[in-house]
């Protein structure tokens, strides 16, 4: 172990993790699995339920953390990325850990590896699986950050699995079609577990399930999840149940739809713990601010399915964009991802191109390039927000979106 690990404060942990791997992204479980047999029992947990999706994952796992909490569970739950600090990525008991038992599990981890060499995201979830046992939660909520199979939180065996959508993103590394991409996903299923699948699966994933003898619980066939636009509700209804008027929020419908099916044996659905439920903040995903006579909305989509989905979700609730401020990363079908927003609301809302940062960081210059668009581009984020706002009316909605870059940028909200 490094013989400053003791000293360290979490920027200097987060500083050093970020420097024990040659390679941002380096799929595989040997080194994960190595280290984590030297740190502790692979399960977190006496229940675990590891969650994978192209698309709603983190607002899922936020539902039935909230669903779990309400039971009376000690809960830990991961999401990945984080947006404004590392804490988010780790949660316990329905808060962020602090930053003490976070480098605590950092110096746990670095003495425990010697030699193996970690990625960032290996690091993260290794912590975020010591601080659960530590914490001695009763569920362990674990957020698959990419894929499935050869993901790091693949390394431990889920009683529950939820697959939440099936698009196409990150295709360097799942494959090029729904069906590969969706047998990449369905590496996190074991026999006897409890499934439940998000809507339109391909067919790699409902495969898998007959291969090892599982019996899903399907959106549109065993549950469901439809909004009334009218009425400011959706209706969730289950098999065996009756169905539920719910209120709308925030979260969308068929995540909150999904987490119900993934606890339903260990809680008591009704209309009061669900709605309860579905009003918890998800930092990023349709977050809605109400601020300087405007309404904001940030979410991080951003790829083709993402975005229709997000799209669908503010016409639910009779939300129409008049100014769009986009940041995306290199590497994402930036085309599929601008027509997919024509196709839903028209070419005259107008668009506001900003620089992203990262590993795979883009000029807003070359997004606009990327698009054939004369779009407007801005110098930072403050001056973008500062512009959205002078070129819109007041109750205007202005939606920030396209990656967790562009969110992560608008603290002038925050």
């Amino acid at each position: 172990m490094d013989s400053m690990a003791s000293t360290r404060n979490l920027d200097s942990w987060l500083g050093y993790i970020s420097e024990q791997h040659t390679e941002v992204i380096d799929m595989g479980l040997q080194r994960f699995n190595q280290v984590l047999d030297q740190l502790q029992p692979h399960k977190p947990a006496p229940t675990v339920i590891t969650v994978a999706g192209t698309n709603g994952k983190g607002t899922t796992c936020r539902m039935i953390e909230a669903l779990l909490l309400q039971g009376g569970y000690r809960v830990g739950t991961t999401l990945s990325p984080h947006i404004w600090r590392f804490n988010e990525r780790i949660r316990l008991h329905g808060h962020d850990a602090g930053d003490d038992e976070i480098c605590a599990a950092f110096a746990a981890i670095d003495e425990a590896r010697g030699d193996v060499a970690l990625t960032y995201f290996e690091f993260s979830a290794l912590a975020a699986l010591y601080c659960m046992a530590q914490a001695q939660v009763d569920v362990a909520i674990l957020e698959i950050g990419l894929g499935g199979r050869l993901d790091a939180f693949n390394a431990i065996d889920p009683d529950i699995a939820v697959i939440t959508s099936i698009g196409l993103d990150h295709q360097a590394f799942l494959g090029d079609t729904r069906e590969a991409i969706g047998a990449e996903k369905a590496g996190i299923l074991r026999s006897g577990q409890h499934v439940v699948l998000g809507q339109n699966m391909p067919a790699s994933v409902l495969q898998r399930c007959e291969e090892l003898s599982l019996k899903p619980r399907c959106w549109g066939t065993d549950f469901s999840s439809a909004s009334d636009i009218d009425q400011g509700t959706w209706q969730l209804s289950r098999q065996s149940q009756a169905s539920l008027e719910i209120p709308l929020t925030a979260i969308a419908p068929h995540n909150i739809a999904l987490a119900c099916e993934a606890v339903a044996d260990m809680v008591e659905l009704d209309l009061d713990l669900i709605a309860k439920c579905s009003a918890a903040y998800m930092p990023g995903r349709m977050d809605i601010r109400q601020t300087k006579d405007r309404m904001w909305i940030l979410d991080v989509c951003h790829n083709p399915d993402g975005v229709r989905f997000f799209l669908s979700e503010l016409a639910s609730r009779k939300l129409r964009p008049a100014y769009f401020v986009c940041a995306m990363l290199a590497g994402k079908d930036h085309q599929g991802f601008y027509q997919s927003v024509i196709d839903a609301v028209g070419k005259n809302v107008p668009w506001l191109f900003v620089d992203s940062y990262g590993d795979r960081q883009m000029t807003a210059h070359a997004i606009a390039k990327t698009l054939g668009e004369e779009a407007c581009t801005a110098d930072n984020m403050p001056q973008a927000l500062t512009m959205a706002h002078e070129r819109t009316e007041i109750g205007e909605v202005i939606v920030i979106f396209g990656s967790f870059s562009a969110v992560e940028q608008c603290t002038w909200l925050a």
